[in-house]
């Protein structure tokens, strides 16, 4: 799709929670994508929904990157892509697929008027991403 927004990976690393569960985390600029920049309150409102998630890698003479592609059809239709840039975010990668999910973070706790800041939680194909890892 031509049209899903390629946000690049700003900041990654790790959220633990209450539980001390571990939860990769990856923060994108949706600023300029409304559409992506919501759907961490659909996310929190209406739950996760169906969620499909791609992973690429490409290799190219500027170096390889990683894509990781979210797709959701319910509770709304939504696509965007994660640039991420390899070597620097490979074992980021690994770790992501050895829990078998990801948060992503679009806004900045920072400016977020309330204690939680909402955030995109994702399951996906552990194994299936660190084959495209190694593609």
């Amino acid at each position: 799709m031509s049209d899903t927004p390629l946000l690049p990976a700003d900041e990654v690393g790790f959220t633990i929670d209450a539980d001390e569960r571990v939860w990769p985390t990856v923060s994108v600029d949706a600023a300029s994508h409304p559409g992506v920049a919501d759907l961490a309150r659909v996310h929190a409102v209406e739950g996760v929904g169906d969620v499909r998630t791609t992973a690429r890698r490409i290799d190219g003479p500027a170096g390889a990157l990683f894509l990781l592609g979210v797709t959701l059809s319910t509770p709304v239709r939504a696509s965007f892509a994660v640039r991420f840039d390899l070597p620097a975010h490979r074992e980021f990668l690994e770790a992501v697929a050895g829990v078998g999910h990801l948060v992503v973070a679009t806004t900045d706790p920072g400016e977020v008027e309330h204690d939680r800041p909402l955030w995109l939680a994702v399951d996906l194909d552990g194994p299936a991403l660190l084959e495209a890892l190694d593609a």
